[in-house]
């Protein structure tokens, strides 16, 4: 019976490793917006039942959290010696799963959310198929190449999202301008994770945007993109006229540069760069929130 309970336990602690390992609350956050799009942005004149009740767009969120997952999975393969030097209790903690299990889990992964995605769509099975060749593409050719790892991250990132806009064959120019604005922030999310994990890409040769450019150079670069992502709001505000939108995420982008200033650039410490770096997470969930409230 002790023999058993022990094994339950550890069954479970591989579980919660398994969960961080694939990062679930990101994971949870993408679904989250393909479905408040699907509601909100791109089906207006249906009520949520209809749209909900559709089985292929169910498969196809699905689709998308195991491939995520998978690509999350891979990418923690290949970054395991320097997570041990970033972030040493997390990756700890994720080694609780053998290097093993977790490869048979990223090709079960990528296996089923194909056959689902094909499930849903066969332009969303091409879609993925890409998607999937482009995450291992990532992981295994361009981790340690600067400025295209995070141009090619930052893409990456927005194209799961744009995979509800290919599902519903609505992809018009305001949402494409949009995806440029997201795809801006999250470029400068992927800077900011180079700084905070530097001491990392140093020891095992990552030539990051960090370790190229150096701490000083990268944080006026961060400030740059974020102001360069005025830009798309300034294109959408021309196109579509969102102006409580655009007027909200200026301001919230002006507000970020402040924060970065201040807590980057005058103190110069490393402590602050995890709270600018969740602080990108929580602009992200903003945006998602606004689009679904100007709607």
């Amino acid at each position: 019976m002790a023999s058993l309970k022990r094994q339950k336990r550890f069954l479970l602690i591989k579980v919660f490793a398994l969960l961080s390992i694939i990062r679930w609350l990101n994971i949870g956050l993408t679904l989250c917006a393909q479905y408040l799009a699907a509601v909100f942005v791109l089906n207006p004149t249906k009520n949520y039942s209809e749209i909900l009740s559709n089985p292929k767009l169910h498969l196809m969120t699905l689709a998308s959290a195991f491939i995520i997952a998978a690509g999350y999975i891979l990418n923690s393969f290949y970054d395991l010696e320097k997570d041990l030097v970033n972030r040493p209790n997390k990756t700890l903690f994720g080694r609780v799963v053998s290097r093993s299990f977790c490869l048979n889990c990223y090709f079960a992964f990528n296996t089923l959310g194909l056959i689902l995605a094909f499930s849903a769509s066969w332009r969303i099975f091409i879609f993925f198929l890409g998607f999937v060749i482009g995450l291992w593409a990532y992981s295994h050719k361009f981790q340690k190449i600067p400025v295209f790892r995070e141009i090619m991250a930052s893409i990456l990132s927005v194209t799961s999202f744009f995979s509800i806009g290919i599902f519903y064959k609505y992809l018009t120019m305001p949402l494409f301008i949009y995806g440029c604005f997201a795809m801006l922030i999250i470029f400068a999310r992927e800077l900011v994770k180079d700084l905070e994990a530097n001491k990392g890409n140093t020891i095992y040769g990552y030539n990051t945007m960090a370790t190229w450019l150096g701490k000083t150079k990268l944080i006026r670069g961060i400030m740059a993109v974020n102001f360069l992502s005025i830009v798309p709001l300034l294109l959408l505000l021309i196109w579509s006229k969102p102006i409580v939108l655009c007027t909200i995420l200026i301001s919230i982008t002006l507000i970020l540069n402040c924060l970065i200033y201040l807590k980057l650039y005058v103190s110069e410490t490393d402590r602050h760069v995890r709270g600018i770096h969740n602080f990108y997470k929580i602009y992200l969930v903003v945006l998602i929130g606004l689009v679904v409230l100007v709607q």
